[in-house]
């Protein structure tokens, strides 16, 4: 017999998707970026060494708290503060940055990502160890077309 949740019974946002958009978040800044190592991240964020490769290995007991989760994306930058926060669909600017549309940056942000998909996609195919960066790029390519977008506008 099969139970279907009702919305009282099910959580906003789940275990998994808290801990994937962590792990992505960190696989994105050390090892495709190569911005941070772990023990740099640890030192800025505050959050252990162990902590941190248990989230990117995704077999740690839990998931990454929200203070733990933000403390991570603080350091990692905006990209990674409005993913964590997407989740909640949370999509304001901050108060310091200017409340129009910058085309140029907004196009510079796709190029970028469009060449992670693009590098992967050079042989005609996304394999398994290629999918995880060419995903968080997609991620990332959605969150930087979102204002473009009707959904954008509506939120």
């Amino acid at each position: 017999m099969i139970v279907k949740q009702s919305v009282q019974d099910s959580q906003i946002v789940s275990h998994d998707s808290v801990t994937e958009v962590v792990r992505r978040q960190l696989h994105t800044a050390i090892v495709v970026r190569r911005r941070f190592t772990a023990e740099q991240l640890a030192n800025d964020s505050g959050v252990s060494v162990s902590a941190i490769r248990s989230y990117m290995r995704n077999d740690g007991p839990k998931e990454p708290c929200l203070s733990t989760a933000l403390s991570l994306a603080v350091v990692l930058g905006q990209p990674a503060v409005s993913a964590i926060m997407a989740l909640i669909g949370y999509t304001a600017a901050p108060q310091d940055e200017p409340d129009q549309i910058q085309p140029m940056q907004i196009v510079a942000g796709c190029l970028t990502q469009l060449g992670v998909i693009g590098r992967a996609a050079a042989d005609n195919r996304i394999d398994h160890v290629e999918e995880p960066d060419t995903m968080a790029a997609a991620d990332l390519l959605i969150a930087t077309v979102l204002p473009l977008s009707s959904a954008g506008k509506a939120a």
